[in-house]
């Protein structure tokens, strides 16, 4: 039964080491975060007993390993005297593996570095050997070995500027978990003791040049990487804000057009139009009639229609932009487009309508207003 208990709480501790190691395991190296501590004290029975009167000296030391800001694993061996009639300069020695919780780091965020001063609890399982423990019945001195168990705090206080030395205070409690002749495992404040220590720990330098426990990215070309990254998207974002900006400031200007457009007059040409001609205005560099210039084309299809042996002349024009060869083919397109409005949507015959591209027009003041197809009836 006690070798069953041990064995349970081993597998316990190996699989908590390895659930706190996967999520750090590619910065933290297995040799990181160790420290050695060596403790004095006393401990004195829990019950039926005075506190000082029956205390007795205790020491000993621990190895410690930190698997996260939170938790960690110490196992660790202390040494009582006088405790039973013995030979030995030590009649008790417990060796238990206790877990720790930094409370500290629970209730609050981890900051990269330890605080001046923390609060952790431990608990934990181990073996206690007692020297001469009890006497047979042939009055031979016999030893005695015992599941033992503890649960305490530790108040630690990190000195320096580099926290490689604490100086821990550690009040707790420990249990002697079976009695001689008897199998089973019980918490009896009978069997229990206060354990009263203080001691010292040395935390050795990790991979990271530091003596805690650093979580996250350790090296400088992986920072440096980290940086960059980060300067790149603040770049992009920065780029990605001046374009949004743009863009709002050509709508702006695309509105106040509209506004202006819908609120003027049309501005005078310098040549008159006469009756037997229809102006349809394109959009730049567009030979698509607009919906908006549809009426003119109506007008003139109208006019044909009544007078059966009327013919119309539709000249194309572009305006300045653009370089000469391009505007002539739009120009030309723009004619076309007219007349197959004409054709296709009217049934007017197409040997009634000639069509050519004029290129750049200089019929109006204003260039835009000359990217326009001139239809003249004769």
């Amino acid at each position: 039964m006690k070798k069953s208990l041990l064995l349970l709480a081993g597998v316990m501790s190996l699989g908590s080491l390895n659930a706190q190691t996967t999520e750090e395991e590619q910065y933290v190296k297995f040799r990181d975060n160790w420290s050695i501590g060596v403790n004095g004290g006393f401990v004195t029975p829990l019950t039926h007993s005075a506190f000082f009167k029956n205390a007795r000296a205790t020491l000993g030391i621990d190895l410690n390993k930190q698997l996260s800001p939170i938790y960690g694993l110490t196992l660790e061996n202390m040494w009582s005297i006088n405790a039973f009639e013995s030979n030995a300069a030590f009649d008790a020695s417990n060796l238990m593996l206790l877990h720790r919780v930094n409370l500290n780091n629970v209730f609050s965020r981890y900051k990269g570095k330890p605080s001046l001063f923390e609060v952790e609890a431990l608990a934990g399982f181990g073996w206690l050997h007692v020297n001469d423990a009890y006497v047979e019945g042939n009055g031979e001195c016999k030893d005695a070995n015992w599941i033992s168990s503890k649960a305490g705090l530790n108040f630690n206080f990190n000195l320096g500027e580099k926290k490689a030395w604490t100086i821990a205070v550690k009040p707790a409690i420990t249990w002697t978990m079976t009695e001689v002749g008897r199998d089973n495992i019980n918490f009896d404040a009978n069997q229990a003791a206060w354990e009263i220590t203080a001691g010292v720990v040395y935390h050795f330098k990790n991979s990271s040049g530091k003596h805690y426990y650093t979580n996250g990215c350790n090296h400088a070309e992986q920072i440096a990487a980290l940086n960059a990254t980060i300067s790149s998207m603040e770049s992009e974002a920065a780029g990605k804000d001046r374009a949004l900006r743009n863009a709002q400031n050509t709508i702006n200007d695309l509105q106040k057009e509209l506004n202006d457009c819908k609120n003027k007059k049309v501005a005078p040409t310098t040549q008159t139009v006469s009756e037997s001609e229809y102006v349809v205005i394109f959009r730049q560099s567009s030979s698509k009639v607009d919906a908006l210039q549809m009426p003119n084309i109506d007008r003139l299809a109208s006019y044909l229609k009544k007078n059966s042996n009327a013919k119309v002349t539709i000249s194309g024009y572009a305006s300045p932009e653009g370089n000469a060869t391009f505007n002539q083919k739009l120009s030309e397109r723009r004619a076309e487009a007219v007349k197959k409005i004409l054709v296709n949507e009217y049934k007017i015959s197409a040997d009634r309508i000639t069509t050519q591209g004029k290129g750049v027009g200089k019929i109006f003041e204003k260039p835009t207003y000359n990217r326009a197809s001139i239809c003249v009836t004769k």
